[in-house]
């Protein structure tokens, strides 16, 4: 008696599940000890790539924000802003004596 032959689809699926997160991995077909090494190098090298990606996409868009962005006044220091309080608390005394003198004058 002749053995039929079989065809199989060698295939390997990653997925990532919706709800928890975590990955899913479904394997069709003969896999041996040399393939399981060579595809885990070339899922670390896929991986490592499209996170190389992702960094360049935040990258850019971090650019075109900060172009499009109008330029902020920049953040002042603890002696500058005590530096105006002192101004400002001393020009509003100056308005009130100046209102004492014209109030005093009618």
């Amino acid at each position: 008696m002749e053995r039929g032959k079989i065809t199989w689809l060698d295939k390997i699926v990653i997925t990532r599940d919706e709800i928890s997160k975590q990955p899913k991995v479904s394997v069709e077909g003969l896999w041996s000890g040399k393939d399981r090494r060579m595809i885990s190098r070339m899922l670390y090298k896929a991986m490592r790539k499209s996170s190389n990606v992702i960094i360049q996409k935040h990258k850019q868009a971090d650019l075109i924000a900060s172009e499009t962005e109008e330029k902020k006044e920049p953040k002042l220091n603890k002696i500058e802003i005590m530096a105006r309080a002192r101004a400002a608390k001393k020009y509003k005394k100056e308005l009130e004596e100046a209102n004492k003198d014209v109030r005093g004058q009618k």
